[in-house]
């Protein structure tokens, strides 16, 4: 079993300087954490405190690790220090003026164990007292300065309690990968303290990684506690100094020069709301040698005399920072589109004056800084999903909910869904329709349309939209409805043939973009797309893989390993101890799958072992319109027949929640799934086995489908001949009783599954919507010609015949009726 249980040694930084009033509160949470101890190094870094800090903590905390500084190095080094120093795999980076819930650390943790990406979490700061919120979120705004959402709201209204994606976390209630902190630079030491978490966040943005903010994990915090130090003018001055820096390492070179050139006029906008002088009366030149006028009076405070420092300041240290963006221009791993997308606050305003908020506008305007933003973010992309959405979710809607979650990274996203959902605010909306027309107004707003061939067919305003069109056809239903039907009449069976038939020839003469579950699915569409024209000496022209007509985009993994939060499985369904070995069929019995043989199986291991339990997490479908197949009454009906009924075979008869279902993956021992060989099973992709793969769980499968090879290739566990109790019961008692073997498929999995999270999986997804081409079956009227593979608005009439006596008549036909029709011409 996989499971956050090895808890990864952690080290806690804590800043301190003078802060000794605050340091008995925030140790003592830290001894509460539910996490343990001695997986927890704490490392205290004084600043020269002069109120007897260091004395305290070694009499009081022997244990804690403490760097002495002379003289206060600022938060920025004074952390990087600890990191340097740290034995942990991950940073906490806590203030000393804070305490911590005891969930705190594994809370941050959650997110980020394991992922490959999601290199930082940040905690929710409330209030000392709890009333009130601290962090909940942050916005940049085009000049660098960061600005924390909702700050001083009541907490009883605080509505933060998803998982999201930030432009940057606070830096004195954080988690980071220290192999990432280190690679990536740490915290600039040049900022020496302020918006050092702000261009951090945005730096491991744009070299690659990503930032999330974790609402489990609160912390409640003395605000300025320990910053009072600084006086109004030395905090504006670093703020100024702090966000210019990040301006000019962090932009692209497309955008810089630009923003930088309005970061500088919003400056000297600011000095000049500061400063009260007619510089008009001083510089009235209508008098010549009216030299008696003097600048006596002229007071320029400190504050506005702060803005100015922090400019020249900029251009003092311009090598040092010409280096730095070199460094990190040259590692980018996203373009400013993408991050553009997690400022949110572009256009805040630093200064509340109204005329100073005049000038920002008029300024930006001119120097293109709206447009530039505007455009990053112009690109608008729906995704329609087939399936209700809600907390359970099967396969098509998972599908859809996490394009959506990962194409909003990069763009403006919105999922539409056939049901209004519970489910909660995303960085994505989530809108519902109940008709066409409804559709049709959401399709009017976006750009590039993404859906199913079944949605597709259903509703006339996507055929009519005129926008990019992604089909998904990872499941082939052309092929699944041949063995969901294959009892019933011939005659049915023939009408849906037919219908399907029509709906696959329609759906890819509209496609501009296609994407499929496996390499060997990818084959069999092409040859449909082949045989509808569309490889032609156009598209082959275009590209010469084909790649940007077709795709593979499989379901995919989260990028964060599973935590287990519940019992759901052991001591807590009657039957199933806590000693048991347990098998899980991860989704629901459809009549393509075989049960059957499955449950024969498990009659013959009982006679062998009575503690190898299996247990099926989904007998009715969640979504009401999917129809009912008979192969789970026949399932439960032999279940019972045997005497297996729950004795050693389980079932949960509802559906387990999206968000849940790790529970119960974490708590079994072997994934399993069963199917018999024909045609639907080759080119299948059986989407729950990914969820193995991402809980660490080896696999029983039936040969045949694209996923039995990897594990077969892969050793991920073993493969099995349809229709075989024997060799099936002898594969789970094998890999239930051979630890050593059990632990090799468990490594092998962890490795595969790297390969499969949803990030990586969307790849050609992100590369279509980030420019897309449009390739579909459509008439343009060209010097050449006729070209097959290019768009224009409508069908001529030839088309719409063509596609008419495709549909009714087949190939052979169509092409006679075309031969007929081009030489009557």
């Amino acid at each position: 079993m996989a499971d956050i249980a090895d808890y990864p040694l952690v080290t806690i930084s804590i800043i301190n300087l003078d802060g000794k009033e605050y340091l008995t509160d925030c140790l003592e949470s830290i001894q509460k954490l539910d996490y343990p101890p001695d997986r927890i190094e704490i490392i205290i870094v004084d600043n020269g405190s002069k109120d007897g800090s260091v004395g305290f903590i070694k009499k009081k905390y022997p244990s804690i690790k403490i760097i002495q500084n002379r003289k206060n190095l600022g938060f920025a080094r004074a952390n990087n220090q600890a990191a340097e120093e740290s034995s942990g795999e991950y940073i906490a980076f806590l203030n000393n003026d804070t305490k911590v819930d005891n969930k705190w650390l594994l809370e941050l943790l959650k997110p980020i164990h394991g992922s490959r990406e999601i290199a930082a979490s940040g905690s929710k700061v409330l209030s000392s007292d709890g009333k009130y919120l601290d962090f909940v979120g942050g916005m940049i705004n085009f000049e660098g300065k960061g600005f924390q959402i909702d700050y001083g709201k009541k907490a009883m209204e605080d509505n933060y309690n998803i998982q999201k994606y930030l432009p940057f976390v606070n830096g004195g209630a954080m988690m980071i990968r220290k192999e990432a902190f280190l690679e990536t630079g740490g915290f600039d030491e040049d900022f020496f303290a302020y918006y050092e978490d702000v261009d951090l966040g945005w730096r491991l943005w744009v070299l690659g990684y990503k930032v999330i903010f974790a609402p489990g994990s609160i912390v409640y915090h003395h605000h300025h506690g320990t910053s009072k130090i600084f006086s109004e003018d030395k905090l504006r001055f670093l703020k100024e100094r702090n966000s210019l820096y990040s301006v000019f390492k962090n932009y692209d070179d497309e955008n810089l020069a630009r923003v930088l050139s309005g970061t500088m006029a919003s400056i000297f906008n600011r000095v000049f709301v500061d400063v009260d002088f007619d510089y008009k009366a001083y510089y009235d030149l209508s008098s010549p040698g009216d030299d008696n006028k003097t600048t006596e009076g002229l007071n320029i405070s400190a504050e506005p005399l702060s803005s100015l420092a922090a400019a020249r300041c900029f251009y003092d240290n311009l090598d040092s920072l010409v280096k730095k963006r070199r460094w990190i221009q040259d590692h980018r791993k996203r373009d400013d589109k993408a991050v553009f997308s997690y400022f949110k606050g572009q256009f805040l305003a630093v200064s509340p004056d109204p005329e100073y908020q005049k000038r920002q506008i008029d300024i930006l305007q001119e120097l293109g800084i709206y447009k530039l933003f505007a455009k990053s973010i112009q690109r608008k992309s729906l995704i329609i999903s087939s399936e209700i959405l809600s907390r359970e979710m099967a396969g098509p809607a998972i599908r859809v909910w996490n394009f959506a979650r990962v194409l909003s990274e990069h763009m403006d996203v919105t999922l539409a869904a056939p049901n209004k959902t519970d489910l909660p605010e995303q960085d994505f909306k989530i809108v519902s329709f109940s008709d066409d027309g409804q559709l049709r107004e959401i399709i009017r707003k976006n750009d590039i349309i993404l859906c199913g061939g079944m949605t597709f067919a259903k509703y006339q305003s996507i055929k009519d939209s005129g926008k990019y069109l992604i089909i998904d056809i990872y499941d082939p239903y052309n092929l699944a409805t041949l063995a969901e039907y294959k009892d019933e009449p011939i005659k049915k069976q023939l009408e849906i043939f037919k219908s399907i038939y029509a709906i696959f020839n329609e759906q890819f003469y509209y496609g501009d973009f296609f994407i499929c579950a496996s390499e060997r699915q990818r084959d069999f569409w092409l040859g449909m797309l082949a045989a509808l024209n569309r490889v032609n000496p156009y598209s082959y022209k275009q590209d010469q893989t084909l790649r940007k007509m077709i795709d593979v985009v499989p379901f995919g993994l989260p990028d964060n390993k599973p935590v287990h939060t519940r019992d759901v499985l052991k001591g807590k369904v009657k039957g199933i101890n806590q000693k048991d070995f347990i098998i899980i069929w991860g989704g629901g019995i459809y009549n393509w799958f075989d049960p059957i043989t499955l449950i024969k199986a498990m009659n013959i291991v009982k006679k062998k072992r009575d503690d190898i339990k299996l247990f099926f997490m989904g007998v009715r479908h969640p979504n009401p319109e999917v129809r009912e197949l008979d192969m789970a009454d026949k399932t439960i009906e032999l279940a019972k027949k045997l005497g297996l009924f729950d004795e050693t075979v389980f079932f949960n008869f509802g559906w387990v929640d999206y968000d849940e279902r790790q529970n119960y993956l974490l708590e079994s021992d072997i994934g399993i799934i069963t199917h018999p060989m024909h045609v639907e099973t080759r080119y299948s992709f059986r989407t729950r086995i990914l969820d193995y793969l991402w809980t660490g769980l080896p696999i029983i499968s039936t040969r045949g489908d694209s996923l039995s090879d990897l594990v077969e290739s892969k050793g991920l566990g073993l493969t099995v001949a349809e229709d075989s109790a024997e060799e099936l019961a002898d594969a789970i008692i094998k890999i239930s009783g051979d630890k050593k073997y059990y632990d090799r498929c468990v490594s092998n999995v962890n490795k595969v599954s790297a390969d499969y999270s949803w990030d990586k999986i969307c790849k050609p997804l992100i590369s279509f919507c980030s420019d897309p081409v449009s390739s579909a079956l459509k008439e343009r009227d060209t010097d050449e010609g006729d070209d097959v593979s290019a768009p224009s608005g409508k069908r001529s009439n030839l088309m719409k015949k063509f596609f008419y006596h495709l549909f009714h008549s087949g190939p052979g036909k169509t092409a006679k009726y075309i031969s007929n029709y081009i030489k009557r011409k």
